[in-house]
């Protein structure tokens, strides 16, 4: 055995791109297994550790090339299973996320000979850095980010009221880059003495306890909110079904029959998911008066998505049908997916539209709040359509506007039975403790949950085999509906901004020591 052992290190030795190939590959294996479904959390705080061992001593091309590799290689394992949408465009997407990867590495080559204090503060920057702007470039695709791998850790996610989820990046950053330089440059490398590790794992111990403490005073804190019981349905429609005509009045049906029989908890209110009503209100008017009646006789409000239109605009559209039978509000989906709802610079690139044939929703215009329980009391809910409840800054707006609860009503079928609900509620759940206000969530095949404001799951819609996705059903909770006010929710991503600072000040530094070097 020991002689094996030895004939590897030879090898790796005599080939060091291929020991750094397999880093890289591990340190993909790692992450992946730190997201839905397996959800190994604890990996993410070492799984960085292998890839950045390969970057260290290499060039900039090879560095820039590894960390595409690692890039690759960990979005193909997270997000295959975009595939079932569009073969073409998930190869695009997949390509282009890992570009932020090969950036990273590119940064790791200029700030690799920082001093370690600099280096465990400087790369976790970097890597915040590139997450924000992943979220934001191009309509933006936060998903699988790095602190989204902690949301079963409770504790330590509950500093996202003050940081946002790229907070929890940074922390998991921090501890995989020292921990790499223990690994490399440790006293028992006899590169670096032990008193040099001290102050900055003392530092770091110091930051990980004050998130822990803080979490858990969040977590014990207990306020006295109103409530409303929320029931939330789930019909399991499969995606080639929705919009064949001939079963328009059984897919109606089968959300009836659900609905009628939640109905019998005696709710506050009813929802639907995401393009729920099947096919389009005006080419079958019949099916939509008979749901008016319907919920008429119920005399329980029902929100449900549907496709709308105006002025031969398309909208993804959630309407409110109040106990009476009438539309009450509408609120049309602000913040589209490019490549399913719209194709971007399709005039300056047709051949996006050859790829991905799709026709153009319009965005809505306003933030629109609804009425929780207009009988009893004055709060509000917001509803984040499909993708919504993963961009921050909607949920934000929503809250600041007057929103005491989210709700989110989407559509995870496109995907089939994978692991993307899963990571889309995951995303999800960080909307929830950034604003402190409960998440319910009503999909079409899963994940559909209620979430109070510290991410807890609290209840989802299930079988009696505990199966969350493909499967009909409906649960109901009562909520809270908080009023709470957040550091982030007033002020947004300011810790991010102030890694955008960090990183320029590091280059500036190094273009300062770089011009004193060349003086001496």
């Amino acid at each position: 055995m020991l002689r094996t052992v030895i004939a590897f290190q030879g090898f790796f030795n005599r080939h060091g791109f291929l020991k750094s190939f397999f880093l890289c590959i591990f340190s993909a294996i790692l992450l992946t297994l730190s997201f839905p479904k397996t959800d190994f959390w604890i990996l993410a705080w070492f799984a960085l550790v292998p890839f950045l061992l390969a970057l260290d001593g290499k060039s900039l091309g090879i560095s820039v090339f590894l960390g595409y590799l690692t890039g690759i290689t960990f979005f193909c394992w997270t997000l295959y299973w975009f595939i079932h949408v569009t073969l073409p465009g998930a190869a695009l997407l997949i390509a282009y996320l890992a570009v932020y990867f090969a950036i990273f590495s590119f940064g790791y080559f200029f700030f690799q000979r920082r001093l370690l204090f600099g280096k465990i503060f400087l790369l976790p920057a970097l890597w915040v850095s590139l997450e924000f702007i992943r979220g934001h470039l191009l309509s933006g695709f936060g998903w699988v980010s790095l602190g989204h791998s902690q949301y079963k850790n409770l504790p330590f996610i509950q500093i996202a009221d003050i940081t946002g989820a790229y907070g929890i990046s940074f922390l998991v950053a921090m501890v995989n880059v020292f921990l790499k330089e223990i690994i490399t440059k440790g006293p028992w490398s006899k590169a670096r003495a032990l008193k040099d590790f001290l102050y900055p794992a003392g530092m770091i111990v110091l930051l990980l306890a004050m998130v822990f403490v803080y979490g858990i005073f969040r977590l014990l804190e207990k306020k006295d909110f109103p409530r409303a019981r929320v029931t939330i349905v789930q019909g399991n429609v499969a995606q080639e079904l929705k919009w064949e005509s001939g079963q328009w009045p059984g897919i109606m049906q089968r959300y009836l029959f659900l609905t009628r029989v939640a109905a019998g908890e005696k709710p506050d209110i009813i929802i639907w998911p995401e393009t729920a009503f099947p096919g389009f209100i005006w080419e079958s008017p019949e099916l939509f008066e008979a749901l008016r009646e319907f919920v008429a006789k119920l005399k329980i409000p029902l929100l449900l998505g549907v496709v709308t239109q105006r002025n031969e605009e398309y909208y993804n559209s959630a309407l409110l049908i109040d106990s009476a039978g009438n539309v009450a509000k509408q609120h049309d989906k602000l913040h589209l997916v490019p490549f399913g709802e719209y194709i971007p610079l399709r005039r300056l690139l047709p051949f996006l539209s050859v790829i991905v044939p799709i026709g153009d929703f319009t965005p809505g215009a306003k933030y629109t709040l609804f009425p929780v329980l207009p009988q009893k009391t004055r709060q509000n809910f917001s509803v984040l359509i499909c993708f919504e409840d993963t961009v921050p800054k909607v949920s934000r707006q929503f809250t600041k506007e007057g929103a005491h609860l989210l709700v989110n009503i989407t559509n995870d079928a496109w995907f089939q039975d994978t692991k993307a609900p899963f990571i889309h509620l995951q995303a999800a759940l960080f909307r929830a403790v950034e604003n402190r206000r409960s998440l319910v969530r009503s999909t079409n095949t899963g994940v559909s949950c209620f979430i109070d404001p510290y991410g807890r799951i609290q209840k989802y819609v299930e079988d009696k085999k505990g199966q969350k996705t493909y499967t009909p059903g409906h649960a109901s909770m009562e909520v809270l509906l908080s009023d709470t006010g957040t550091f982030y929710t007033k002020h947004g991503d300011i810790f991010t901004y102030l890694c955008f600072g960090s990183i320029l000040m590091g280059m500036m530094r190094r273009k300062k020591s770089k011009r004193r070097n060349f003086k001496d």
